[in-house]
Parts: C-alpha cells; structure tokens; sequence
C-alpha cells in the first residue's frame, strides 16, 4: 500500500437538544522518553526469545485448536497443504519488470504475497507438527525469501535499477525482516542453524546495518501516516527480537520511538483517520504491535500506550462503524473491512473499550497481502468473550454518532423499528424488527493522505448496506499515484456525491478545504446537522461566488420524518407505522455577474460537456429507478430509498460507471445526475443573506463581492427586462447592484431530500438479542 505524496437551521417547528462532542481535556498524554532514558535501559531480548516470554509457544498451540479458530485452522490446513506439495512460486525478473514498464502492480504482487502466505500458513502449523518434513518445507521457503532480489515492491523502487535496492527499506521490506525475525524466534530450536543465521545476516545486511549503523534517512521515519509505524515498527520489533549489539538495540529503540511519535502528530486529538479504516488497521496496528512488545523487552520501563490520542484513535472503527461490518469507507478503504480480532481483543483489555462489532478471527486468506503480525495476534490475543460479542449490542451502537473535529468528520446512527408486513393489522408494531440507518458527511481538504476529491461527500447506510455510497480504493497502479491521478473516476469528485459546477470537478491541494461552518448532533444521535462551505473546493469555477451544503439528518418515526421534513406527496409511498430516517440537502450556489468562464468545461472523466452551472450527482451501487419526475428510489437489501427534487428545476438522469475495485474485480456504480435546466424560474436573487426558501438559518451568511467583470454565459439569460413574483421568491429584473454599485450575487438552490424506509430482508438483528 502507497501513501499519497503528497447557525442551526430546523427542519421544524419541534427543538431537538443538540450538542457538540470535544476531548476530555485531563486525559493522560504520554511522556515521549529522552535519549538518556532510552540509553539508561538495558533490555534483555535474549532472555525474553530463550524463554518465550512474548509468545508462548505451547500456549499458540493449544489455541489454534480451540472452536473459534476452527475457520482459521481449516483455511491454514488448505494453504499449507498447496504450500507442501507445489514449489514456491518464482518472483521472476519479467514480473519485476512489469511494473517500470507498464505500470502494472498486480502481476508481480499477487506472487509475491502468495509466497507470504504459504509461509506463514507452514509456519503456524509447524507449531503443530515438527515432523522432518514439515520442518524441511519451511526451511526452503525461509531460504527462497532470503534469496529474492528485493523484499520490497517494485512500485516503491522507482525503475528498479540496483542502486535503488540496496538498501531501500519499505513497507514490505519491513514487515519481510519482521516476519523472518518472529519466525526464526518460535523455531529457532527446531530449524537448521544455518538458517537461522542466514535469516540474521540478511536482516543484517538489508534493513539493521543501513538504518540503524549507518543511520541512513529514509522519509518514512518522520512521515505522520501508516508507512512511519509500519516501517519503523516492523524493523524495531525485528531488532528487538534478532539484535545482540545493546549499542544497536538502543540507536534501533530510539529511533523506533520516534517514528511511532511522527505517527501519532498525523492524528488530530478526536482520533480520526484521515486514510480511512483500511489504514487505521495498518498504520495503528503496527504501532500497537510494536507498542506491546516494548513494553514487554523494556519490563514496563517505555510505555506508549497511555496517551489520550493513543485511547482516541483506539476507539475510531467502534465510532465508523455503521453496522453489520459496514464502516465509513472515506479515502482508500473499503465499506466491508475485516478488522483484526486480535487487534480489537488487545485494544479492549487496554482502553477499557466495549467491542460491540461483528467480529470472527479472520482466515489468512481473508487478507490479500498474507500479514503474518495480524495472523499471529489474531491467534496470540483473540479474545473469544470479545469475538462472540456484537450482534447482541449492534443496534445499541447504531443508536450512537460522532463528531471528528479535526478530521471532518460527522457520522449518527440510529436503530430504526421497520414493520412486518405478514403481521395482523390490528397490532401494526407487533412485528416490528430493528435496523440500523446512518448517515455521515465529509469536510477536511483535499491534500489528506490517499485524498479523494470529496469535500463534501455523503454516505447514506441503512441494514448493512451503504445505499448512497463512496466508491473506495480503486485498483493500484503507476497511475493511482502519478500525477493526473485526480482523473480517475475513485479519486475524482466524479465519483462522490458532490456537484460538478461550471463543468469544473474540484480540485486537490491544501488550499481547497471544506469551511465548516457549523455542525451539531443530538446525543441520541437522532438528528446531525452540518453547513459545509465548499467554495474552495472550486477554484476553476470563476463564476462562482460562493458555495454552501446544508445538510441535516433525522432518524425516528415517520411522523418525525415526513411531517416536519415536509415531503409533499409522500404519506402515499412511505408506511406509516414504520420509523423512517431522512436526510435533506441543500444546495446553495451564489454567482457573480461580473465574472465570466472563458469556456466550456468537462467533467473529470468527460462523460459530457455541461452547458449548465450546476450538475448534482448521486452515487450507488444500487441501480436507481426514476419512478416519475421528481421521484427516484434505490431499493436495497433491507431498505427503499426515496429521492425527492424539484422536476421544474432539475432534470434526472441515470448512467453506469464501469469501473475495477481495489482487488482488481469489476465494480459498476450508477451515478444520478441532476441537471439545472437554466430556466429563469431556477435563479433567484441572493437577498439579505438568506436564499428565499422557508428554511430558517441561525447564522445568515453573508453576502459576497464580485471577483470580476464579465458575464457569464450562463446567467445572461437573467437578464430580463421585467421581473415577476412567484411565491416567497423574487426574480431580477437586470444585473442588480447595492448601494455601493456593487452587482448582487444570484443564487441557484437545489434541495433534495432522501428518505430511508426499512422494509423486511432476510436477516433481523434485534437490539436485544
């Protein structure tokens, strides 16, 4: 994996209690140690591999054939025996070269993980059986890793040519010489010795001499991401475990302690990942690896377990969690992640935190790299009371929210009763099942780690199931990470739930940053409500003036729902007895006169030319269906979503993007856009510094200065000799000025309001299970 270098307003009449969540500010923050400390400690890592202390040979055993890891077992027995009677795969030089020269990942990759994989599946069940030959295939798997060329990837080589290998060290390089170094220790008794000190010198040679002897700088040591925990962890759990030069061991810690520091700076006090939940298994995984082994090497003398950032982000995938395995999947992740079980037992007897997630040990095909530091913890530290727990609770979750300040963040769920159609009528509830509806919006900037140009960006969750969704990682490629990459659909802001305005997608860089303008959550986590301004997510649209989404979420019954949100016409569709979840979205797009676009613009993947200012889109992975002007429904698995807008205004339209997943698989999104049709009736005039519709704002914004002097293309039909009333709207007459002579910003408003009705499925969680 490669890090990318790079006022309230309600929707009724009713008050909801509304607060905004903050970090305890008397939380314990760790005490970084000084070099003379570090320097002051003798850690006897001899003592600790002779005797076991940290992994407990006997006790791996007799765990890998407990019931819960009977998935795991039968998933290492398939591997192994593949492993045992078929030669390793060969990492040939027309794979290595693939990647320079076509800027294909896949091929050399796929065998190179397999090759992790048959040894990590041999190595644990060579616990089981040391028979000789056993023993024997993992020896020529160990020495077939110890030949290869490079333990890194070749996309993290530049052209791969030899001064560029010797002594690069990155993630895969790392995690190589830790696994060798744990591998080493469990059999080291049982192993030829000369395979044990090839595995030294080879640690030696490729990653302790030039880090830690030669004390070359490399950039992940200060990055503030995954690579600065995963690299420096892995090297210094592999020193911990193979180095005997206490000169060395200490130069190794202190410098390992330093790389977990600049990882921890990359997270803001409310713990959110900015790479999103993949990487927070990476990146805080292996810090808490590493963590737990120097606490142990050290007899408790260097703990970097009790900082309150360190507890924050701990608890970050219980607060994405939507339900069912589903999390917010911003950035490079995907909706459904398999979260190490050790991991998540480790972090709950450490922060005290309640695991109420659907949890199993995961098989190490579950994994597609082959990590053998999950695949043994998860053995080591699964947790079964944690394992078993979560679908009891899993609607007590869902009736939580968060709010990342830092980050941007903004997630509520809510458990929803839904109505068993097959039930008497005379008892409506009586069969009544829960499911658990989300909603989350994005802010932040467009120069995070793995950014995606998705300021602004919603998902919409419902029984499992993100109906409006984010599309993830896309494959990995030279190009995913060469500049140009804001083209691809994944990372483009066409592919999100944001609008292309002036036929200009948004654009990356620091610089384009959501402005948040407010954001507040009921403590049930019932209703959210967030103004975003998104104005300089759009800097190529020169017309624009300003650009704000109003957002507000309500989960609870349908008179909550229909009533107070306003949904006209919709009594007849949604059911009454049923509790709904609705989301509303309005779209403020203000336009100076004065500036004009030099020309017509397109979308990031040039599906079409945009004549208009304005063109919403909805993504999915659900095919949508227009069921009349105005009306558009997704139908999911446990849930209708209903679409409402404006069909004077806006006209809808459904396409499928044909795109290839992360893990190289056919994926196909629908993307829904709705188009401002440029009818006069469509502006109205920015007044007072409110828009014209009914919804009441606690903070009017402001009005804004034109920028320049033309007119755009676009508003010239605004230019009417005679304006004209129709309902709480005024439409100009003219370009208007203020007193100052200044033009008056126009405004285009597009609302659209989703709602979420649960309907009966296949599986039902109950609260109280």
């Amino acid at each position: 994996m490669n890090p990318v270098q790079g006022s309230n307003h309600e929707m009724g009449n009713e008050h909801t209690n509304l607060y905004t969540s903050s970090v305890e500010d008397d939380a314990r923050v760790i005490q970084w140690p000084d070099e003379r400390l570090i320097h002051q400690l003798h850690i006897n890592n001899q003592y600790h591999n002779q005797e076991n202390k940290v992994f407990k040979v006997d006790r791996l055993r007799e765990k890998l054939h407990r019931p819960e890891w009977r998935e795991l077992l039968a998933d290492l027995n398939a591997y192994g025996e593949q492993a045992v009677s078929e030669p390793m795969p060969p990492l040939t030089f027309n794979l290595f070269r693939q990647f320079s020269k076509t800027g294909n990942r896949k091929s050399y990759e796929r065998v190179y993980f397999d090759r992790r994989g048959r040894l990590a599946a041999v190595s644990l069940l060579a616990l089981d059986d040391n028979s000789p030959d056993v023993l024997h295939v993992l020896e020529e798997m160990l020495w077939a890793v110890c030949d290869e060329y490079t333990w890194c990837l070749p996309a993290h080589l530049g052209t791969g040519e030899a001064e560029q290998v010797e002594a690069h060290i990155d993630l895969f390089a790392a995690e190589t010489v830790h696994m060798l170094a744990e591998i080493a220790t469990l059999h080291g008794q049982h192993l030829d010795p000369l395979i044990v000190e090839r595995i030294g010198m080879e640690a030696e040679r490729r990653i302790f001499t030039p880090l830690y002897r030669e004390q070359r700088a490399y950039h992940w040591q200060t990055a503030d991401h995954n690579w600065s925990a995963v690299c420096g962890g892995c090297c210094g759990m592999a020193a911990l475990l193979l180095v005997k030069d206490e000169a060395v061991l200490r130069e190794s810690t202190w410098q390992t302690i330093h790389c977990m520091e600049a990882f921890l700076s990359g997270y803001g006090e409310d713990g959110g990942c900015a790479e999103g939940i993949g990487y927070w298994v990476y990146g805080f995984g292996y810090f808490i690896y590493y963590a737990e082994m120097l606490l142990d090497y050290s007899e408790g003398a260097l703990n970097l377990l009790t900082d309150s950032k360190a507890a924050a982000i701990a608890a970050f995938p219980l607060r994405i969690h939507l339900s069912e395995g589903t999390y917010v999947n911003y950035s490079d992740s995907a909706e459904q992640e398999e979260i190490p079980s050790g991991l998540l037992s480790r972090l709950a007897a450490r922060f005290g935190l309640q695991m109420e997630l659907p949890l199993r040990v995961p098989r190490l095909t579950d994994d597609p790299c082959r990590r053998w530091a999950h695949l043994l913890r998860n053995v080591m530290w699964s947790d079964p009371a944690v394992v078993g727990h979560g679908r009891g609770e899993a609607a007590v979750q869902a009736s939580r929210g968060v709010i990342f300040h830092q980050l941007g963040w903004m997630v509520a769920k809510s458990a929803l009763q839904r109505l068993d159609e097959r039930e008497e009528t005379d008892h409506p509830r009586s069969g009544s099942k829960w499911v658990q509806a989300a909603c989350s919006f994005k802010g932040g900037h467009n120069d995070e780690p793995h950014n995606h140009l998705d300021l602004g960006q919603v998902i919409i969750h419902c029984g499992g199931e993100n109906i409006l969704c984010d599309p993830g990682a896309g494959l990995y490629t030279q190009a995913y990470f060469a500049p140009g990459r804001e083209q691809l659909f994944h990372i483009s802001s066409s592919g999100h739930n944001v609008p292309l305005i002036e036929g200009c997608e948004q654009s990356p860089g620091r610089e384009a940053e959501a402005k948040v303008l407010e954001f507040r959550l009921a403590e049930d986590g019932s209703e959210m409500q967030a103004i975003l301004d998104l104005t300089r997510a759009y800097p190529d649209a020169v017309s624009l003036q300003q650009y704000t989404r109003h957002l507000c979420w309500r989960a609870g019954t349908n008179d909550a729902g229909i009533h107070k949100f306003g949904f006209i016409g919709m009594n007849e569709i949604i059911n009454a007895d049923v509790d709904v979840a609705a989301l509303r979205i309005i779209d403020r797009f203000e336009w100076d006169m004065k500036t004009g676009a030099d020309a017509v613009k397109f979308s990031a993947d040039e599906r079409y030319a945009v004549p208009s200012p304005v063109v919403e889109r909805w993504i999915s992975r659900i095919c949508p269906v227009v069921k009349e002007e105005g009306l558009v429904q997704w139908q999911a698995s446990r849930a209708n979503m209903y679409m409402t807008y404006d069909a004077v205004q806006w006209e809808a339209q459904v396409e499928s993007v044909h795109a290839v997943d992360h893990d190289e698989m056919p994926v196909t999104f629908y993307r829904t856009s709705l188009i401002w049709k440029g009818t006069e009736e469509t502006v109205t005039k920015y007044e007072n510094g409110r828009g014209t519709e009914k919804l009441e704002l606690s903070k009017p914004l402001k009005s804004l200065k034109p920028k320049n002097t033309e007119t755009p293309d676009h508003l010239k039909l605004l230019g009417k000799k005679e304006s004209r009333n129709h309902g709480d709207a005024v439409y100009p007459a003219g370009v208007e000025t203020d007193e100052a002579g200044n033009s008056v910003p126009l405004e285009i408003v597009c609302q659209v309001d989703f709602i979420v009705e649960p309907h009966i499925g296949e599986t039902e969680v109950s609260p109280r299970e």
